[in-house]
């Protein structure tokens, strides 16, 4: 059996559902044989100053008989700005000293290149292979010292791209060689997402049956452009088209959309945004940075139509036969696709039979396999 150690900034706890994605990975990677470890530093200093909950130091997380073990040790944090060689700092330090009192796994698997440098002083002492997934919407290559890029070139045997974007921009910044790069789009759970009736959510909701339903899932805050979905839902003032927002605001800021036609907006636990997902009838993300969007794959699963950014980081999961795509910041091209597709059942249906089909090809047990294999190799 394979010990695999994840290097994370983040995993999902009673509570705290955020970073559902780097959990439905390490739950597959267990249903496939592995013995997984997690560690992820979690910040006092957003406790402390913003009442951020906190999440155990140490729990575990039961799969198919099969035990996580899930690490969160507490950090010192100063943002990344200025001071951000601090939380750096910190986070390095716990994450090795957690690290170091484990059994040694056979191998690392750093989550984003900040976690990878995190990871180097564990590496150097141990001599482990380290992998690297990068998803980041924009790679913070300025937060990684010189040293550390030519570190990471040097050891990292293998970068997982969960797209193309991501891999040019890793390559064209100094922290990989392409040569050692494999493009392998997110995935998701067909057992947590999957088209269902939604005649029981849409009537929980108040929506009539000829009320057309366009969902959004994603922090609100101005890069998903939730805030741009919410103005040109405004622009039309159609009050047959409702609004399922499923996330919330960023720290402490509080605005959130007000649209008047929102059937719900909040966060949701991972499990359940797939009944609000069905209700919908289009989703739709304007965002202006991604590495490959979770939300996306997962609303492509429920056999949604899809509108979002006409960005590289799309263009390995979307295409025209699935999706419209538009200029994320054209508030009146987000209104236009909108109204089309409200007006056109034809398409809407084309659409959404074929998010389904692509659907397919990104299940996380196919997306495991083929990094495991990568990992074996």
């Amino acid at each position: 059996m394979t010990d695999i150690l994840i290097i994370s900034d983040g995993y999902p706890s009673k509570g705290l559902p955020y970073s559902a994605f780097i959990a439905t990975l390490a739950e597959e990677m267990t249903r496939q044989g592995m013995r997984v470890h997690v560690i992820a530093p979690q910040s006092l200093t957003k406790h402390w100053l913003r009442g951020v909950p906190l999440a155990p130091r140490h729990f575990t997380q039961e799969v198919d008989g099969r035990t996580i073990e899930v690490y969160r040790p507490y950090s010192i944090t100063a943002g990344d700005g200025r001071l951000g060689f601090i939380t750096r700092g910190f986070n390095r330090l716990v994450a090795t000293c957690t690290a170091k009192r484990l059994q040694r796994p056979d191998i690392v698997y750093a989550h984003f290149w900040l976690n990878a440098a995190m990871a180097i002083p564990y590496i150097k002492a141990t001599k482990l292979p380290l992998v690297v997934v990068t998803g980041e919407d924009i790679i913070p290559a300025g937060q990684i010292s010189s040293s550390d890029k030519e570190w990471l070139k040097a050891i990292v045997k293998a970068v997982i791209c969960v797209s193309t974007k991501n891999r040019n921009e890793s390559v064209s910044i100094g922290l990989a060689d392409e040569k050692r790069c494999s493009v392998i789009p997110n995935a998701y759970s067909p057992n947590v997402f999957y088209k269902e009736d939604a005649t029981s959510i849409r009537r929980k909701l108040g929506l009539k049956n000829d009320d057309f339903v366009v969902a959004f899932c994603g922090r609100f805050n101005e890069r998903k452009g939730v805030f741009r979905l919410d103005a040109a839902l405004k622009q039309l003032n159609n009050p047959q088209i409702k609004a399922i927002y499923i996330g919330s605001p960023m720290d402490n800021n509080t605005v959130v959309p007000d649209y008047t036609g929102i059937a719900f907006m909040g966060p949701l636990p991972h499990n359940e945004i797939v009944h609000y997902l069905n209700a919908a009838d289009v989703f739709v993300l304007p965002s202006i940075a991604e590495g490959c969007p979770n939300s996306v794959i997962e609303a492509m699963a429920c056999g949604l139509p899809v509108i979002s950014s006409d960005l590289p980081f799309n263009e390995d999961i979307l295409n025209s036969n699935s999706s419209i795509l538009i200029e994320p910041k054209n508030i009146d091209a987000i209104a236009d696709a909108i109204q089309l597709l409200f007006l056109d059942t034809t398409m809407r249906q084309q659409l959404a039979k074929e998010s389904l089909s692509k659907a397919e090809s990104l299940r996380i047990e196919n997306r495991t396999k083929k990094i495991l294999s990568i990992m074996q190799t």
